[in-house]
């Protein structure tokens, strides 16, 4: 497989304006955890307060011991709500310690954002919104596009104290026209989003648990996934995130591992429907993100993984993959070089 090849196929995806979907691997070049560190931070931090919480956290233990990832260790089953909560605080004190570092490299200049080279990139045309769907909690697409000086939406209002708003936030203008601006669909919850006492919704742009009966707003993995998304925030964004999947004329999907059954229905579906170009980059391609290139994506794909000295790239051509002597092709920063 040559470089032009490659370089072909990744250009045909961003000149569609694509729709980018963002897993976990795109926000841990930055030092975010992955799933597997969230699973040891759990095990190492939670400690279950009665005997009920621990013979269900001890099955969930087990099953990570047997090699099951944290969302099948956690699916079906029966977890009290009290360690229910406990595990969604857990899980926002790990993210947040990570996010809190990246944003004060942030404000000191000290990290570079690939994400908001690809956003500039995209808006460097007639483009006036980019959507963004993303389970990830962290604040990595905020930031990215903080760094490139866009203006983003997630559904709130701006402010310290942000209202929810359900069609979507607010819309921004520039010398009284309609502002670009990058639509962040964050269909798992985000670290700055709270559930109040009595059941309301608000974004608070914190780094440390808020006092009194706050609770974070993050759908954990295998857990609480499907009892909380017929509720607003998550019922309106998932709605906003199905019709930025099922109206893009490209995807690319950024660290995502095909394992999430909010996002991926849609990607096949439209990938079935539309033949539409979709590219998918990751230091380690998941098996379910190969099953996806091979069987459902159509004949439009490319993905590329790491590879020692070099890429292994993926195509209708080349299912089972091919080595290129180009490194870093799957990084965020390898495939603005192939396109700008």
């Amino acid at each position: 497989m040559t470089l032009e090849t490659i370089t072909k196929l990744a250009q045909a995806g961003f000149a569609g304006n694509p729709t980018i979907v963002l897993g976990s691997g795109a926000s841990m070049p930055h030092g975010l955890p992955s799933m597997g560190d969230l699973a040891t931070y759990l095990q190492e931090t939670l400690k279950p307060n009665d005997q009920a919480e621990a013979e269900s956290w001890t099955l969930v233990q087990q099953s990570l011991s047997d090699g099951d990832h944290l969302e099948a260790a956690l699916e079906g089953k029966n977890i009290p709500p009290t360690l229910l909560k406990a595990i969604v605080n857990h899980t926002w004190e790990c993210m947040n310690e990570k996010d809190y570092e990246l944003f004060r490299l942030m404000a000191s200049g000290g990290e570079i954002f690939p994400l908001g080279r690809l956003f500039s990139a995209l808006f460097n045309s007639t483009n006036t919104t980019v959507n963004v769907v993303t389970t990830n909690y962290d604040r990595v697409a905020e930031f990215s596009c903080n760094s490139a000086r866009l203006l983003f939406q997630t559904g709130f209002t701006p402010g310290y104290l942000q209202k929810w708003e359900a069609n979507g936030g607010v819309n921004f203008q520039r010398n009284g026209k309609s502002a670009r601006v990058v639509k962040i669909w964050k269909v798992h919850g985000s670290l700055d989003w709270f559930e109040t006492a009595d059941g309301g919704t608000i974004g608070l742009p914190v780094f440390s648990l808020p006092p009194g009966n706050i609770l974070p707003l993050i759908v954990t993995p295998g857990l609480n996934k499907y009892e909380k998304t017929h509720q607003d925030p998550f019922r309106s964004t998932i709605s906003g995130a199905d019709s930025a999947l099922g109206n893009a004329a490209a995807f690319l999907c950024i660290g995502f591992g095909f394992r999430d059954q909010h996002i991926q229905p849609k990607i096949v579906e439209r990938c079935r429907e539309r033949n539409v170009p979709i590219v998918v980059l990751a230091r380690t391609l998941t098996g379910e993100a190969k099953s996806f290139l091979r069987d459902k994506a159509g004949s439009n794909y490319l993905g590329i993984e790491e590879a020692v000295g070099g890429s292994t790239a993926y195509t209708s051509d080349c299912p089972d993959g091919e080595f290129v002597d180009v490194e870093g092709l799957w990084s965020t920063d390898g495939f603005i070089n192939l396109v700008t």
